[in-house]
């Protein structure tokens, strides 16, 4: 069985910035997911085990939601501060053996205001990101 493990960032308490979290409600209790404020090291280890990886988040000036394999890494950073989704696979690669498939969700946004509710704008797009991930096989 092959296995997925989603990853959602961002801070649900900034408007359209918890865009990630709302996706992973869309989707159910039967996704296996990590939801996070930012990415962080930790986060190597618990991808190991999975077959594939989705990292999840908002994005600035998009007009459309976009699935697309994680770049590899041009070099290797410091580890004081990993943010990228591709660090975070390479560290998984290089310390736990993981050699899935890494991806990255990147859904629209508009707006950072204060408070947990986004956008009727980032909502849309919220709802397109589920589907699109329910169609690539992510569990519903």
């Amino acid at each position: 069985v092959m296995r997925t493990l989603l990853i959602a960032s961002g801070n649900s308490l900034r408007g359209d910035d918890g865009i990630a979290h709302r996706v992973l409600q869309l989707l159910g209790a039967d996704a296996e997911a990590r939801s996070v404020l930012q990415l962080t090291p930790e986060l190597a280890a618990d991808i190991a085990g999975f077959d594939t990886v989705i990292f999840l988040d908002a994005s600035v000036g998009s007009q459309t939601v976009t699935l697309e394999e994680v770049p590899k890494p041009a070099a290797p950073s410091a580890l004081t501060h990993v943010t990228k989704p591709s660090e975070i696979v390479a560290l998984s690669s290089a310390l736990f053996g993981f050699q899935g498939r890494a991806l990255q969700c990147r859904v629209p946004v508009a707006d950072f205001g204060a408070g947990e509710k986004l956008s009727l704008y980032a909502e849309d797009f919220a709802k397109e990101a589920a589907q699109l991930l329910a169609r690539s096989g992510v569990k519903t």
